[in-house]
Parts: C-alpha cells; structure tokens; sequence
C-alpha cells in the first residue's frame, strides 16, 4: 500500500536512530514500546539500524508524545520530513523552546505518585495528548500538554483545548500544562475559563529536580472537590512507584 505522506528527503537511519535513542532516554526499548503503544519488533528495527523506510508522522508523534529528548519537530527533521509543514500537527502549545523535555518531568513525577495510574491507549489516528487513568480519582482521565514557548495567553490555552487534537478531552477530564518558567505558571494559574467544564491545572517544574514543584487549579466552570486536591503531581512518595501495569 502506498503511504499517504512522503518524506521531503533521503532517509537517513543512522540520524534517525540517534533520535530514537535520545527519546527513549533512560529506559529499556521494551518499557519505550509500551509506552508510545509502537511494537517492539518495529522499534527494534529503527534501533540497530536495520530499518530502511522513513517512519511515517504519525508514529513520531507517538514517540514524541514520550520521548526523553527529542520534541516532535525534531524528530520529523531526523526522519527526512520539512517540520514547517507539520507545524498546526504538534500537540505542544509551542514548537520551540529550552532543551528541557516534558516526558523527562512526567514519568519521573508520576511514577513516585501517592495514588495508582496507568497509562491510556490515545486513539492514534487523532494524535492526542498523552494521558492516564487514575484509581478512584474524582476525574475520568488526565491529560498532560507541555508549554514550552515563553508567551502563552487565555486565548492560546483556549486555541489548544479547541484543536482537532484534543477533541479526546472530555467534560469530567482533567487537563494538566506543564511549564518549567515560574513567571508562565503564575501567569497561566490566574487564567479563568468559566465556561470549560473541565478541570484544568497548571504544574511548575523543577529543571535540577525533573519533578514537579507546585501545581494549581484554574477557575473554570467545575466545582472543584476535596479529592481533587490528593491527586495532584505534588502529591508523591519518592521511596515508592505507583504505575499499575497492565
């Protein structure tokens, strides 16, 4: 079959597999597979170098969607792709940013949670954000979206919860922007949305940590619980993993 979108270049494997194994990062391919929902066997492939076909731009907004390193602009241009034509397709509300990564915040965080979580398979056929279900929380899912770019208004926070990429976000969801800029955050947590029914937080990393340092609701149309507050990013015991295996 032939596929729907072509590579602009010549795909190079060797620049693609050093991309690959940036946004694997610290884990085993195995745990990376499972992550992204991509088959070990084809991860594998791309790995050793055994792989001659560019990855098509859905697989890397899998991989992004998890990636250590790479964001998904840069994975593109390591695959042979002109980014600029996928720049409308990137679930980050930015494309450029410092060379903190989000996933390196993410798991890191979530996995020394107080409460139990696994990840969501993302229907990948409209790219949406990277997300979990958590044990008894008060919200079906939680959705995580990185901002990475050093200006983000009400208007931008709107524009990304109304893309075709978010349309998996629900009422009774909660969304989460991740944001390493302490000026953003307090920016971003005094946003109100009163007519989102969702929850929606913003959470301040710590770059020397890679963890999570503070977490606030935004005002929307939710009435927030007092269950809301234990399941937050912060809320972690740093001796224990709490990611339920599926």
């Amino acid at each position: 079959m032939k596929r729907s979108v072509e590579p602009d270049f010549k795909f190079d494997k060797d620049k693609f597999g050093e991309a690959l194994m940036a946004a694997i990062g610290t884990r085993t391919v195995a745990q990376f597979s499972k992550d992204a929902e991509i088959s070990y066997a084809y991860l594998s492939k791309y790995k050793n170098l055994r792989e001659d076909k560019t990855p098509t731009p859905q697989t890397l907004k899998k991989i992004a969607l998890v990636s250590q390193g790479p964001s998904y602009k840069e994975l593109l241009e390591a695959a042979g792709y002109d980014s600029d034509k996928y720049e409308d397709d990137d679930i980050s509300i930015a494309l450029d940013g410092p060379d903190w990564s989000p996933m390196n915040t993410l798991l890191p965080t979530l996995s020394k949670a107080n409460y139990k979580w696994q990840f969501v398979n993302v229907d990948a056929s409209n790219g949406g954000p990277l997300s979990i279900k958590v044990k008894d929380a008060p919200f079906d899912m939680w959705f995580f979206i990185p901002v990475i770019r050093e200006d983000v208004k009400k208007e931008d926070v709107v524009a990304i919860l109304g893309c075709k990429e978010a349309e998996v976000i629900k009422p009774g969801s909660k969304v989460t922007f991740l944001t390493s800029s302490k000026r953003l955050f307090d920016e971003l947590s005094l946003i109100e949305l009163s007519l989102i029914n969702i929850r929606i937080s913003v959470a301040l990393v710590n770059i020397e940590t890679s963890l999570v340092s503070n977490e606030k609701f935004l005002n929307t149309s939710v009435d927030l619980l007092e269950e809301d507050y234990a399941y937050v990013m912060t809320n972690r015991d740093d001796s224990e993993s709490s990611l339920l295996h599926m």
